[in-house]
């Protein structure tokens, strides 16, 4: 899905988000159940980086065949775009952070 989405950025059609964006949502709350909410937004970053690489993997292996190279400098910023989307969606329960003991 994020392939179709982002392959029609690089076009001069308008990409329409909607399905990438509810794809990212269903993602990350998935993690967020799986991890909770300390540990996920811990591997919040590692999580986009990772996510990022696979996409490119699968760009460059569906595009390998064309005689110019695909740029895909801004991959990892529209992933963090679609991660953005979803973290609003999910609401401070997502953004919880681990809690200190108190100094005393």
């Amino acid at each position: 899905m994020f392939l179709r989405y982002y392959l029609a950025l690089l076009t001069l059609a308008i990409a329409d988000p909607t399905e990438v964006f509810e794809a990212g949502y269903e993602y990350l709350a998935t993690l967020l159940e799986q991890l909770g909410p300390v540990e996920f937004m811990k591997r919040l970053d590692d999580e986009t980086i990772h996510f990022a690489g696979q996409a490119e993997q699968e760009i460059r292996r569906h595009l390998r065949d064309r005689r110019e190279p695909v740029a895909v400098d801004d991959l990892e910023d529209r992933v963090r775009e679609c991660f953005e989307v979803a973290l609003d969606r999910l609401g401070p329960r997502a953004r919880r952070r681990e809690r200190r003991a108190p100094r005393g």
